[in-house]
């Protein structure tokens, strides 16, 4: 068998998976500062300056390229909150854990507006969201209780609320409809968590 051609050291398939990074690393730029409306097949190609034809050698569709990069930001999210060291105390491991999310956050504001805004904005992103539950909510849920103990349709319930409970405190922040330090802004989301779950302080 014959090896694949090289060009400058890469083969077409190299090319072709960097291009593809490139036109994800545009795109999370311009869903993180303009929303869905600014992520068009024209911009992101002449953002990354490659072809027009490059852009379907990758993608079907702008919502295509859109879930990619939400997935794309939620592991990131995900391999942020994987190696936070977290006390043994249930209240502390949850604490820990979101101001994991806090400062993933704010180290990149767009990141808030491609996992938190435009879901709530943009059909094929809440969609998708509804379909792949968040993860930080799944670690964060198994924290506070068992998991195996719930019923299924009592699992999706917690992880809506908690979602939605979520979205609307970071938001608010962001937005400076919330004046909170950010240590004030951890208390109020596990103050939440425990809410939801309905399981008190004295069980933590």
């Amino acid at each position: 068998m014959s090896s694949p051609k090289l060009w400058r050291g890469q083969t077409l398939e190299d090319r072709s998976t960097d291009r593809r990074e490139q036109m994800l690393a545009v795109a999370e730029t311009l869903l993180g500062t303009g929303g869905t409306a600014a992520v068009t097949m024209r911009a992101v190609v002449r953002e990354a300056g490659l072809s027009p034809r490059y852009f379907y050698e990758s993608f079907s569709s702008t919502e295509e390229l859109v879930t990619a990069v939400y997935d794309r930001v939620t592991e990131q999210l995900l391999a942020r909150i994987a190696v936070i060291e977290r006390p043994a105390d249930r209240r502390g491991n949850v604490r820990a854990l979101l101001e994991g999310f806090r400062e993933f956050f704010q180290d990149e504001p767009g990141r808030a507006r491609i996992l938190l805004r435009e879901p709530l904005a943009d059909d094929v992103l809440r969609a998708h969201r509804a379909a792949t539950v968040p993860g930080f909510v799944q670690a964060v849920l198994a924290m506070v209780t068992d998991e195996n103990s719930l019923a299924p349709e009592r699992v999706a319930v917690i992880s809506s609320a908690l979602t939605g409970a979520l979205v609307a405190l970071y938001l608010d922040h962001i937005d400076g409809r919330l004046a909170l330090t950010p240590e004030q802004l951890s208390d109020a989301a596990v103050d939440l968590v425990f809410a939801v779950t309905r399981i008190g302080a004295d069980q933590a």
